[in-house]
């Protein structure tokens, strides 16, 4: 089973080639498979240049990763695991909830139901996937511990199963926020770990890098970020699902009846690029309501729902209810 691959199970892995990767923090093939031929040459010091690129591709086919035929995709892939969202119209949208082995994406102005959708993804499932845990990457402080046991009591599930089920993270800085997920591959294999919340992704990079003259080097932190966590997505066959800030929009002259026009998500072309399924939330007219559209997606056509925020966190709409 690849899930119980070790580093002694690939050809040309030495006991002293498992042991100096090891000892650098690449603990498990599948972070073996993503590190670079640069960072492998400076940890396996003394080792042929032409051993680890022969060893790395031993690894890269025991994942999957090499060459094979279309038709046994779905014999070496694993299958997509599909996380609902706790509200029964973002599923919809969404044909069934957040997907793994992909980044999805919630974009929205202060108090347009982000963390609310995190908060309620996180406890609907960690209460009924039993074998999985999440880790939540919280660099805005918005994981509140009575938040998250008044959605789960509201829905009839124990918080303490919730919590146990949940390796906190908050975040100080960029550099901690980095570091904490380039050693987590680890983590995510020990602890079974199939769901990764994190709000929010640019807040820490937002506040230290200031200016158009750093924007270059913001971006390339952000797309190394970004990679890691997709990397991890497809190895580990988990979801991410991540918030994002919005900004007004310069290029936006001309009145719109499209309320997404007026705002863009921050991130640019990097996020663009790299988030599979891009969602914004805004607020309606009732105090309650948020309305959800897909904005972008390889596979899913631009539509949106109507959801409202209550005790147990986003839920469908009453029909009463029905238009925001």
């Amino acid at each position: 089973m690849l899930d119980d691959l070790k580093f002694e199970d690939i050809k040309g892995i030495t006991p002293s080639i498992a042991s100096k990767l090891r000892k650098n923090n690449i603990t498990t093939v599948e972070k073996l498979a993503m590190a670079s031929i640069e960072e492998l040459k400076e940890i396996l010091k003394g080792t042929p240049e032409n051993k680890i690129r022969e060893m790395q591709i031993e690894v890269w086919k025991a994942l999957g990763y090499w060459y094979i035929p279309a038709n046994m995709i779905s014999q070496v892939g694993k299958q997509p695991i599909v996380f609902s969202t706790g509200c029964k119209a973002l599923n919809e949208i969404l044909e069934g909830g957040i997907r793994s082995r992909i980044l999805t994406e919630f974009c929205g102005e202060y108090g347009a139901g982000k963390t609310e959708s995190l908060l309620t993804i996180l406890v609907e499932n960690m209460a009924k996937k039993t074998d999985y845990t999440a880790i939540f990457y919280d660099s805005e402080e918005t994981f509140n511990e009575q938040r998250v046991a008044q959605i789960a009591k509201a829905r009839g599930y124990d918080p303490e199963e919730i919590f146990r089920k949940t390796l906190l993270l908050r975040v100080w800085n960029t550099q901690h926020f980095i570091e904490a997920i380039k050693q987590a591959d680890g983590i995510i294999k020990e602890r079974n770990v199939k769901l990764i919340l994190i709000d929010s992704i640019i807040a820490t990079l937002r506040s230290e890098y200031i200016g158009r003259e750093t924007l270059a080097a913001r971006q390339h932190l952000l797309n190394k970020m970004l990679r890691m966590l997709l990397n991890y997505a497809k190895a580990f066959n988990l979801a991410v699902v991540m918030t994002n800030q919005v900004s007004d929009n310069p290029q936006q002259v001309y009145y719109t009846q499209d309320p997404t026009t007026e705002k863009k998500p921050t991130g640019g072309n990097i996020l663009a690029h790299n988030a599979e399924t891009r969602i914004f939330l805004r607020k309606a007219a009732k105090p309650t309501v948020r309305i959800a559209r897909i904005i972008d997606s390889s596979w899913l056509p631009p539509r949106e729902c109507v959801f409202q925020i209550t005790e147990a966190g986003i839920t469908d709409l009453e029909e009463s209810q029905a238009q925001p």
